[in-house]
């Protein structure tokens, strides 16, 4: 009977039983994203899980209330380890599922990934930003890329925004909606 009380008093003053989320935006991400979107709000939050492996955490800003897609951030925790040839592979077959691309253009992005990606290790963030046709790529804490293609960009900022993405109740969740 302890045990149900005690635990009942734990959840009655955590976050589960007020419904409010807590970000992970530590001081380090919360000074990169400061670099790039002066008014950062966040816009929402989702749970990336594929049948029982819990992937990822993700975080959606933006310079207003509503979306703006001309500025903003993902921010991805990962909540357990990735080989880089799977994420290369994943990124390159969700650009694919968007838009046809051709082999040569596969290939140089590829290139691109497999020379910027590294195994992920959980706990450690991956930060995408896009401000106007520019983005920003960080992992745990260290600028790996810049890039100026602005079909690279917008491709892979769809991966996660699309309404048709791999998993449409994480966009809507990560869309606030």
């Amino acid at each position: 009977m302890f045990k149900i009380f005690l635990i009942s008093l734990l959840l009655l003053f955590s976050k589960i039983a007020y419904g409010k989320y807590t970000s992970f935006l530590d001081a380090k991400s919360e000074l990169i994203l400061s670099k790039h979107i002066d008014k950062k709000i966040l816009i929402g939050n989702a749970n990336y899980s594929i049948l029982f492996w819990n992937v990822y955490d993700a975080e959606l800003y933006s310079s207003s209330k509503k979306l703006n897609s001309r500025e903003l951030a993902i921010i991805l925790k990962y909540n357990r380890s990735i080989d880089k040839d799977t994420l290369v592979k994943e990124t390159i077959d969700d650009i694919k599922q968007q838009q046809n691309i051709s082999k040569q253009k596969e290939q140089s992005w590829k290139s691109l990934l497999e020379s910027i990606y590294v195994n992920t290790e959980i706990n450690k963030k991956f930060i995408a930003i896009k401000i106007n046709d520019k983005s920003f790529f960080y992992y745990d804490n260290e600028k790996i890329y810049e890039s100026d293609d602005q079909e690279f960009n917008e491709l892979f900022f769809n991966i996660w925004l699309r309404s048709e993405s791999k998993n449409p109740e994480f966009t809507k969740s990560l869309l606030g909606q």
